[in-house]
């Protein structure tokens, strides 16, 4: 991925970008900007290619570059446990259900339902709420270094290959 501050990125781009980071789906998008959903995903799709996001969740990736220079030091999220904040922190780095499930070492299934009581604590509806949520509290700064295994079985850090 690229400093976002050297993508370039048209009027109409930057306008589908910051109502993506208010949390609209590509159809509010399209509405509030009078333009066909597919339209918004050419428009995405088109930055998800300049910043060089190329894997994972992309519209959860974009948002964060977008924010990343305005994050302050994150408080503590209100009422989640440590697991629930360490499964937010992956989510805000973009990492699927299944990724962060073996990272935590449990299943993906028991991921969605640390999600959904992650979701109704917030008060959040989606994985991009949640991310920007995260974000708007200063990211990864809010929890110590989460630690995982690569493939040779050497302990690293998730946050050293963002």
């Amino acid at each position: 991925m690229t400093n976002f501050d050297q993508v370039t990125a048209t009027p109409r781009d930057q306008q589908v970008l910051n109502l993506l980071a208010q949390g609209c789906s590509n159809k509010e998008i399209g509405r509030e900007l009078n333009i066909t959903s597919g339209t918004v995903k050419r428009h995405l799709r088109t930055l998800f290619l300049r910043a060089r996001i190329l894997d994972g969740r992309k519209r959860v990736k974009l948002v964060r570059y977008v924010h990343e220079a305005e994050s302050a030091v994150m408080t503590h999220c209100a009422g989640l446990n440590p697991k629930e904040s360490r499964i937010s922190i992956l989510v805000w780095e973009g990492l699927s259900n299944r990724e962060i499930g073996k990272i935590v070492g449990t299943s993906e299934q028991m991921i969605k339902n640390y999600l959904r009581c992650v979701f109704d604590k917030l008060g959040v509806w989606s994985r991009l709420e949640l991310a920007i949520y995260v974000d708007s509290r200063g990211g990864k700064d809010r929890l110590p270094e989460t630690k995982c295994q690569d493939s040779s079985g050497h302990a690293g850090s998730i946050f050293a290959s963002a």
